[in-house]
This record gives C-alpha cells, sequence and structure tokens, in this order.
C-alpha cells in the first residue's frame, strides 16, 4: 500500500507486517518524520516529537568569543565554565616557584630578589620618618610659645591699623599686649616707637628702636628712624651711623641718602651733602632732588 509524506511529499510504502493494524506508524524514507498512516482512510499524519529548547541566541546573533573571569564580574557563571585567568595566575605562580627552585640547586644567591624588598623596605621607613617630622612640627606648631606667638601677632595687626587710623593710644595699647605676649617681636617694638613718634615722645621712642636693633640687627628701617631722632637733636654723629648703617644694609634707599644729606650740611659739608642728595634724587626721592639743587646752587656760589 502506498502513502505520501505530507512533510516532504514523497511517496513510500507501508511495512506489509504493520497492514493489519487499524493504525499503522513509521517514518519518511526521505525526511525521517515519523507518521500515523490510517489503513480505512489512507490519511496521513505527522506526528510532533519534543525536542529540547535551544538556548537564547547572544544578543549579537554570535556566540561570545570568551566570557569574564569571576575575578572581573560578579554575576554567576555557567556550571562547568573555564575561569582562564585563574588557570594564567596558577601557571605564573607555578613557573615563579620552578625558576626559584632552579636557582636554589645551582646554588644561586637571592640578592637579586631581596633588592626589590629591601628598597620598599627602605621607602615604608623613609614615609614613617617623614610622618614623624610632620606630626612633630604640627605639636611644635600648638605648644604654648606658639601660642603666645599668634597672640602677638593678633595684637600687632590690631595695633597696626589703629596706628594707621591715628588712634594713637588705642595703637600703643594693643603694642603693648603684642609685646608682653612676645617680647622678641621687634615689629611690635618699632611700630610702637613710630606710635611714640606721632605722640612726640621720642625718649620712649629712641628706647624701643634701639631695642628693635637688639633682637633685630638687619632691620633697616630702625636705623632710618634712630638717624632723624638723633639728627632733631643735633647728635649728628649718632645720626650718621645709624644712617650709614641703613645705607649698608639697603644702599637703594632713596630716603636715607637724603636725610644723610641733610646731616651733611648742618655739619657744614656742602659737598657730601650734595653727593647724597643727588643719589637720592636718582634713587627717585623728590625731596632730595629739591636739595640737590639748592646745594648745588651754594656750592656754585661759593666758587
Amino acid at each position: 500500500m502506498k502513502f505520501t509524506c505530507p512533510q516532504c511529499q514523497t511517496a513510500g510504502d507501508i511495512p506489509a507486517d504493520s497492514t493489519v493494524a487499524p493504525i499503522t506508524q513509521t517514518r519518511c524514507r526521505s525526511c525521517g518524520v515519523k507518521l500515523n498512516i490510517e489503513q480505512a482512510t489512507g490519511r496521513v499524519e505527522v506526528l510532533t516529537e519534543a525536542h529540547p529548547v535551544p538556548a537564547a541566541p547572544h544578543a549579537s546573533g554570535r556566540k561570545p568569543k570568551y566570557d569574564l573571569s569571576p575575578v572581573l564580574t560578579t554575576r554567576p557563571l555557567d556550571k562547568g565554565r573555564k575561569d582562564y585567568l585563574a588557570f594564567g595566575v596558577f601557571a605564573v605562580v607555578l613557573c615563579a616557584l620552578i625558576v626559584i627552585g632552579f636557582y636554589l640547586s645551582l646554588g644561586i644567591k637571592l640578592d637579586t630578589f631581596n633588592q626589590p624588598l629591601k628598597k620598599i623596605t627602605e621607602l615604608a621607613d623613609d614615609v614613617v620618618e617623614y610622618g614623624k617630622s610632620v606630626w612633630g612640627q604640627i605639636r611644635k606648631e600648638r605648644g604654648p610659645e606658639n601660642k603666645q606667638a599668634r597672640r602677638a601677632q593678633k595684637h600687632l595687626r590690631k595695633g597696626y591699623d589703629d596706628y594707621k587710623e591715628n588712634r594713637l593710644k588705642e595703637a600703643l595699647d594693643k603694642l603693648s599686649l603684642a609685646i608682653e605676649s612676645n617680647p622678641q617681636s621687634y615689629e611690635a617694638y618699632f611700630w610702637r616707637a613710630r606710635t611714640y613718634i606721632r605722640m612726640e615722645q621720642f625718649d620712649n621712642a629712641i628706647t624701643d628702636l634701639n631695642r628693635v636693633v637688639e633682637i633685630n640687627p638687619e632691620y633697616s628701617p630702625a636705623y632710618d628712624n634712630l638717624g632723624w631722632l638723633f639728627m632733631r637733636r643735633n647728635k649728628f654723629d649718632e645720626s650718621l651711623s645709624h644712617l650709614n648703617k641703613s645705607i649698608e644694609l639697603n644702599p637703594d634707599n632713596g630716603w636715607a641718602h637724603y636725610m644723610r644729606g641733610r646731616v651733611y650740611f648742618n655739619k657744614g659739608d656742602l659737598q657730601k651733602a650734595f653727593e647724597n642728595a643727588n643719589t637720592a634724587c636718582q634713587l627717585g626721592n623728590k625731596d632730595g632732588c629739591r636739595d640737590a639743587k639748592r646745594y648745588q646752587s651754594k656750592l656754585t656760589q661759593n666758587s
């Protein structure tokens, strides 16, 4: 008996040993599909078989070339997936052990391997020592002496502000507090001396300025003020001594040259008075320019 496969339209014969049954099951020799054939009607039906559902294709339509190692991702991997990174690390460690064992077997010293470890240890020691020094500096700055210095600086700033605004009594009080907090603050002594000068308390000013040069012999403004104070008292030699020191410390101090010219003029040395006034003028001091013309005129008249 003949039948036609509905799947591939290929004709076939029903097996002879199955013609006695009402329904015969067979397979198409061409496509291999399983068929049910009714003997009475000759109807052919394709039987469906359960096939495993294929896994969902990769988003790109292609199978990925590699999978992430557990070291690089936290998502769970499929069972049985190879961890190539783990194998690589294991292989590197194994090779390193083999190499070290080989060197040991040859009696070669491991100084080469110890050098990096020594450098790391030295670097760590340096970092620790640096940290100790920084912490020591912080503790030092927080010490009682530095607290007094900061307090003195605060009084000094406020006293200087009062001095600029001509609040002389307030300036004097604050600068005195700065000196009490830090007796080595030459700036506090200097600005208190300037305050005394404005208050025409010249003896007190000289006392403070002498204290300034004791603490800081390189502070040229103190010598300028001392030179001026002694000149107005007609103590010209003392004045010249201080002005010379100021010019030694700061040769470009036009005001000191101008003042020294005035001292020489008062001493009767017109030539040195002109030379100093002319230098002051060249350094940009206008009073020096004025005096230089006056001194030059007197020199001309005397000649």
